[in-house]
This record gives C-alpha cells, sequence and structure tokens, in this order.
C-alpha cells in the first residue's frame, strides 16, 4: 500500500475509532457520560477526559458533573499519571464532602501515593509517608468500607518499607561511627514500627551501640587502659 492510501485510510478510520458507535444526546448528561464511559473502556483516555470536562461545564448542577470530577480522577490513575490522580480525587472531595463515593476517593488518594513512591529505601520515601497518612485517615473515617482491608494490607508493607529506610539511615551513622545521630534513628524505628522486623534488628543494633558509647565514655573519662 502507498504512502496516498495508508493516509487516506487513517483519516477515514480515525472518526469511527474516536466516536462512540451509540448515538449521542448532547443534551442529556446521562447519555454523554455513557458516551465518555465508551471511550475509558476503548483506553481512548484524553478523548474520555475531554469529554468528561465538557459535561462538568455544560451540567455544572447535575450529579453527572460529580461523577465525571471522579472519573478523571480514575483515567489519571489508569494512565499512571499519580500526581494528577491525586489532585483530581482531593478535588473532588472538596467539592462533593458527603459523596457516598468519599470513601473511595479517599482510597484512591492514598493507592496513588503508595503506587509512586520507589521501591527502594535508599530513595526518598515521603510519598509513603503521604500514603500512610492518607490510609490512617481513612481507617478512622471508613473502618468497614469495602476498601478496608485492602488498605490495612497496604498499611503494613508501608510501615515495614518506612522502618527499613530509618533502619538504613541508622546503619550509615553506626557503621561511620556517628553513634549519637544512630541512636535516634535506631529509637524512633522501635518507637513507631516496634512490629516489624526492622524493630527487632533495631533493638540489637541499640544494645551494641549502649555498649560502644559507654566504652567511648569510659575512655574520655578515664583514657586508655593500662595493658601492663
Amino acid at each position: 500500500m502507498n504512502k496516498f492510501f495508508s493516509i487516506l485510510l487513517i483519516s477515514i478510520l480515525l472518526p469511527v475509532f474516536g466516536c462512540s458507535s451509540v448515538p449521542v444526546d448532547e443534551k442529556d448528561p446521562a447519555s454523554l457520560f455513557r458516551d465518555a464511559e465508551a471511550e475509558i473502556e476503548s483506553d481512548h483516555y484524553l478523548i474520555a477526559i475531554e469529554k468528561l470536562r465538557a459535561i462538568k461545564n455544560k451540567f455544572p448542577y447535575s450529579s453527572f458533573a460529580a461523577d465525571s470530577q471522579l472519573r478523571i480522577a480514575d483515567v489519571y490513575y489508569l494512565q499512571e499519571l499519580f500526581v494528577e490522580a491525586v489532585a483530581n480525587y482531593q478535588a473532588f472531595r472538596d467539592l462533593h464532602p458527603k459523596h457516598p463515593k468519599g470513601s473511595y476517593a479517599l482510597f484512591q488518594i492514598g493507592k496513588s501515593y503508595f503506587r509512586d513512591a520507589p521501591t527502594m529505601a535508599e530513595r526518598d520515601l515521603t510519598l509513603l509517608s503521604k500514603a500512610l497518612e492518607t490510609y490512617m485517615e481513612f481507617l478512622s473515617l471508613y473502618p468497614n468500607a469495602s476498601e478496608a482491608p485492602a488498605v490495612r494490607k497496604d498499611v503494613l508493607e508501608v510501615r515495614n518499607r518506612l522502618s527499613e529506610k530509618e533502619l538504613l539511615i541508622g546503619d550509615f551513622y553506626f557503621k561511620t561511627d556517628f553513634f549519637q545521630a544512630a541512636k535516634p534513628r535506631y529509637e524512633k524505628v522501635i518507637q513507631y514500627f516496634p512490629d516489624t522486623e526492622s524493630a527487632r534488628l533495631a533493638e540489637e543494633k541499640l544494645e551494641i551501640l549502649r555498649k560502644k558509647i559507654e566504652a567511648a565514655e569510659e575512655i574520655k573519662t578515664h583514657g586508655l587502659p593500662n595493658n601492663k
């Protein structure tokens, strides 16, 4: 097939695949919303977002305006654009604080932070801290929600990963003989993450650390021992 006919074929097919096969009533928000959902199902995310925004603007007092706001956030989440997803889920909560899907929106905020966070303890885990904060708010507000079991599962992983981060920092100071800097890191692991493996390791390191600090203080006070 030559270049001319390839371009011609694309120009014919694009409108077909870019539109729903079901007739759309431009005056009916329900019809428009179904059309946007069809675009999401077809992975036409950019088109879907534009159609959902149009519903919000054209029917701001309809229930479909709230639904469209939530689905915009979902589309960003599906694309793994988590910063944009969080912003839109939060906008939904701010605009519709009593909406029945408020728990879902809060869950998705936590999940977005969780999925966007680095997996390596050496990296900045600020997003994991945000995930934990969001998840704890969720469990406080919606302890019996359908998403609660998934939240509790994620919380365990988040706590383990954050405790590993603190332990890693403590170990760095420990290995470089900055004992006074290592001590509060180990104590933090034990205080805030007592049920983790990192807490057990921190207790072991803290005991070694205490002995080293005591030995250092002894030398400082009395000098090196006489080996004669």
